[in-house]
């Protein structure tokens, strides 16, 4: 078995594991009779989203995957994320809302209107990306995602002072998360997808028409088990299908109430 394998296998295992938690904290949440069912039935398809391409990973603009199957259509696979990517923001704008709300915060109100259109803007980016096969906008995505998380981080800080108890938990773990993934992306994550726009202009690799990326991306498909290529994947498909799901769980616990 080869490292890409192992790698395989560790995303499938989290992947379960991850659904075995969303079920634990959804019964939890029931049994003391605090669930909260949009921001689980929110999480489920995030979780499930999110469990999906831990079983079919894939890298969109190279057109790689590790399993031959129309499952692994670079099409269905960018279709399914982009449902993912909004339903977690609007569980961000959610929690966002009712902090502004109950701390009495009127900017962070208008903030958490800001959040999903921001998101589904770095969606634009990611199909422009997918379809045309330019990096660049793999790079603006990321860059629109680092203004949601940092207009968010600015909230969490705000409700850090004003609340007490768990509550300054709750914040605290949502600034980690945001510190953790400005990380990934400004320190990774936007490096790599300018250098590979630079690289790509190098070899003399034409983009594609707009036409030409849909009919390209619903039918290439390239799969390989190479670790040189996985590896340069492997830190943030990895802090995704985990770090991300695990999120997205938490926030089905959140609950601002004096």
């Amino acid at each position: 078995m080869n490292k890409t394998q192992t790698w395989s296998q560790f995303l499938r295992g989290a992947s379960i594991m991850n659904i075995a938690i969303w079920v634990y904290v959804f019964f939890m949440c029931l049994q003391g009779g605090n669930a909260n069912y949009i921001q689980a039935g929110l999480s489920a398809i995030y979780v499930g989203v999110c469990a999906f391409r831990s079983f079919y990973p894939r890298v969109d603009l190279e057109r790689y995957c590790l399993h031959d199957s129309p499952l692994s259509s670079i099409a269905l696979g960018r279709s399914l994320a982009t449902l993912a990517e909004i339903t977690f923001s609007i569980q961000c704008a959610i929690i966002i809302y009712q902090l502004g709300v109950f701390i009495e915060a009127p900017w962070i109100v208008i903030i958490s209107y800001l959040v999903v259109p921001i998101i589904v803007l770095a969606q634009v980016f990611c199909w422009y990306a997918t379809l045309t096969i330019n990096h660049v906008w793999h790079g603006l995505e990321e860059l629109a995602w680092v203004v949601m998380i940092v207009l968010a981080g600015a909230c969490l800080i705000a409700g850090f002072g004003e609340l007490s108890g768990s509550q300054t938990w709750v914040m605290s773990i949502g600034l980690i998360a945001c510190l953790a993934s400005l990380y990934v992306m400004l320190a990774v994550d936007v490096p790599m997808y300018f250098s590979r726009a630079k690289e790509a202009r190098a070899a003399g690799v034409a983009t594609l028409t707009m036409h030409q990326g849909i009919q390209d991306s619903l039918r290439r498909r390239i799969q390989t088990y190479d670790w040189r290529i996985w590896k340069k994947e492997v830190l943030w498909m990895s802090s995704y299908f985990t770090l991300g799901v695990w999120l997205s769980i938490a926030m089905m616990l959140v609950n601002f109430t004096p």
